[in-house]
Formats: structure tokens, sequence, C-alpha cells
């Protein structure tokens, strides 16, 4: 009986399902599996934010025909996104947030007029 009960527990201590740290080594592999879906899910957005922002100045149409309230407004975008303070070398989420506020704004007053 005790040759079993040793020979269980030796398995067991081999067995790479029930290592902690081959557990730990599969959640961080689906962790980073995550991560990355995420990440471009959050940047195709903004990417796509982006471009309803393109489309919709596009479509207003020649320069003439804008009322100067429309045109005083695309200044004052035109500085804001200008006046930027990003360091991206840094990759810090900070960033990201500014982006993210920059863009939403961005849509938010261009998106409406369209």
């Amino acid at each position: 009986m005790k040759v079993k009960a040793k020979r269980k527990r030796a398995r067991r201590g081999r067995s790479p399902e029930s290592s902690p740290v081959t557990m730990l080594e599969s959640e961080l592999r689906a962790l980073h599996r995550d991560l990355r879906m995420i990440a471009k899910a959050y940047i195709t957005r903004l990417e796509n934010d982006l471009l309803i922002c393109l489309a919709a100045l596009r479509s207003y149409g020649p320069i003439e025909q804008l009322p100067r309230e429309m045109l005083h407004q695309i200044r004052d975008l035109t500085i804001i996104v200008r006046n930027r303070k990003l360091k991206p070398e840094k990759g810090r989420r900070k960033d990201l947030r500014k982006i993210d506020s920059l863009i939403l704004d961005l849509v938010s007053t261009i998106g409406q007029k369209n």
C-alpha cells in the first residue's frame, strides 16, 4: 500500500497540468492574448472614430460655403489637436486617455454636424 501511495505522489509532482508554475504560465499566456485582443479592438475603435471625423470634414463641401461660426470651430479644433502634449515613446496610459478624450471631443463636435 505504501508503495502505491508513494507512486501516486511522485506522479502528481511530475504532472505538468498540476504544477503551479505551468498553471501560472498558461494563465499569463491567456492574459497576453486578452491584452492583444483588447488593444487591437481599442485601437480599431479609435481609428474608426478618426475616419468618421475625416469623412465628416470632407462632406462639408467647399470652404466658401461654410458659415463663419463653423470655420471658427474648425480652427479651434485644429489648435487643440495641434497642441496635444504626448510622449509616445513612454507608452503611458495617460497619453492613451488624452488621445481617447481628444477623439471623443472631435467626434462629438464634428460628427454632430454631419
